[in-house]
């Protein structure tokens, strides 16, 4: 059986410095510190004990010195402190600074600018018809659609057998393919409701009004609600490789997990060029733009070659 519980451990880029050490003294026992910090705490109050005494700063009189100190101790206090992720605040300084000219604050996409700014945001270098990304950094990937069976609503022998599962799956990946699963809120997909709607109107032969009445309600019901106002969960799996060899055995790995068993992915669906960039303009374009993107490109799929864009509200005849 998988383990219930499991210990994340020590990051590889720890270093020595990353240690923490508990400063004691008789009964007395400070809060675990990482060398770094203890060695930065140390570093700054002999800088501020040098600048205080062997610069301008000791010529400036008592008030000035006081207040000197006083700032230099609050200024080595905060930036010593640790963040979540148990760095130094003071990283984060070079970042600030890189972001503070408006140049770097801003991206310009029009036409006329130069485009490498925005290219650098989204790291692709194209997408194949067959829906291959190919990125920037040379790697590879495709993306899934997939389907799980995890629930809280479980037997303890379902959960048990879930567990099992995706702790041997993930024993079986290599670490030269990426694993990102990536969950969106979109529309509903309608593009087959809206195909068949359109080989009836097609196979129609009785052209009678309450029948293409019956048809532009159905179609309305599909573009504006439900696959306008009645967004759901979508998730996908994106696969990426540093190369093509190693993409090809992620692949594998997930193709035989698909079709061994269903208990952690029910259903993979490999996507196309269509079907992705669709996903990916929720996070570079928004979804207000993508919803009425889709709703135009489905209502013109759907239009019959002898009606016009004016007839969008009632597109069969």
């Amino acid at each position: 059986m998988a383990k219930l519980s499991y210990k994340v451990p020590s990051s590889l880029n720890r270093s020595f410095l990353d240690h923490e050490i508990t400063l004691s003294k008789g009964g007395w026992a400070a809060k675990p510190s990482p060398i770094k910090q203890l060695l930065f705490f140390g570093g700054g109050i002999l800088a501020l004990l040098w600048f205080s005494t062997s610069t301008f700063v000791a010529s400036s009189g008592p008030v000035a010195i006081t207040f000197f100190v006083l700032w230099g101790l609050a200024a080595i206090a905060y930036f010593g402190g640790l963040m979540k992720t148990k760095e130094l605040r003071i990283m984060r300084v070079p970042a600030f600074l890189a972001y503070l000219p408006r140049k770097a604050r801003h991206v310009l996409t029009r036409r006329s600018s130069n485009p490498t700014d925005f290219y650098s945001i989204v790291g692709i270098d194209g997408i194949d018809e067959d829906g291959l990304i190919r990125f920037s950094d040379g790697g590879e990937g495709r993306v899934y659609l997939v389907v799980g069976s995890a629930s809280y609503l479980l037997f303890d022998e379902d959960r048990i057998g879930i567990l099992d599962r995706v702790d041997s799956f993930w024993r079986k990946v290599e670490t030269t393919c990426e694993h990102s699963f990536i969950t969106t809120k979109e529309p509903q997909r309608i593009y087959h409701q809206v195909a068949n709607l359109e080989r009836r109107n097609q196979a129609l032969q009785l052209r009678d009004p309450d029948l293409i009445e019956l048809q532009n309600e159905q179609y309305d019901i599909l573009t504006q609600h439900v696959g306008g106002k009645f967004p759901s969960i979508h998730q996908y799996l994106l696969l990426k490789g540093k190369n093509t060899d190693a993409l090809r055995k992620g692949h594998q790995v997930l193709q035989a997990e698909v079709g061994g068993s269903t208990l952690m992915i029910k259903e993979a669906t490999m996507l196309d060029r269509e079907e992705v960039e669709p996903m990916l303009r929720v996070f570079y374009q928004g979804i207000d733009d993508v919803l009425l993107d889709l709703k135009t490109s489905l209502t013109d799929s759907a239009r019959p070659a002898h009606t016009t864009r004016n007839e969008r509200r009632t597109p069969w005849r």
